[in-house]
């Protein structure tokens, strides 16, 4: 099996039972899974699980894969969604209120103004990340890769296989899409 066929290729493969195919899929992207992965957990060896488990549902749902070509876009998908959810339960489990307290029971006031900042940042984190599960994946992937992993278009366009002035013009519509579904307006619509 040649290595250079486009991603589609191995998909299909994938689709039609090849476990070989999968793996040089998985090999392709394992550099970006991992990536995301070590982004969202401290820890190696919980990036490394989540990255397993990733690749696992992919492998698991790749017959819902309508459009075998977009593979890397359907994958970054499925990574992001998995550490989105990891680092909600991290946060629930890790932060609960009763650990704002100091020891002795009392909050002192640099405390609840560093405690007030962290909800506005995290409920402004929510707002984008709602945002953000609005559009579809073929803008918000690579706004992502753009934004949060400091990707170059040149970089972008090898990963996902589309060429620069098509991730710029992606990259414009998501940000454009973004700052309307953002505006203070919108909210109460």
């Amino acid at each position: 099996m040649p290595y250079d066929a486009p991603d589609g290729t191995y998909a299909r493969r994938t689709q039609s039972g090849s476990q070989d195919a999968f793996e040089v899929l998985v090999e392709r992207y394992e550099g970006m899974v991992f990536d995301l992965t070590h982004q969202y957990a401290d820890q190696s060896a919980t990036a490394e699980d989540l990255a397993q488990d990733i690749f696992l549902t992919a492998y698991r749902r790749i017959e819902d894969l309508r459009d075998p070509d977009q593979f890397a876009s359907w994958l970054y998908g499925i990574a992001l969604n998995r550490c989105r959810d990891y680092a909600k339960n991290v946060r629930r489990d890790t932060y609960p209120f009763s650990h704002t307290d100091r020891e002795d029971g009392t909050v002192t006031d640099a405390h609840t103004v560093t405690q007030d900042d962290q909800l506005a940042a995290d409920e402004q984190g929510a707002r984008l990340w709602n945002a953000l599960d609005e559009l579809s994946p073929t803008y918000a992937t690579p706004f992502l890769l753009k934004y949060r992993n400091g990707l170059t278009y040149k970089a972008m366009s090898k990963r996902l296989d589309v060429s620069v002035s098509a991730l710029k013009v992606r990259v414009h519509r998501a940000r454009k899409k973004l700052r309307t579904l953002l505006e203070p307006d919108h909210e109460h619509a």
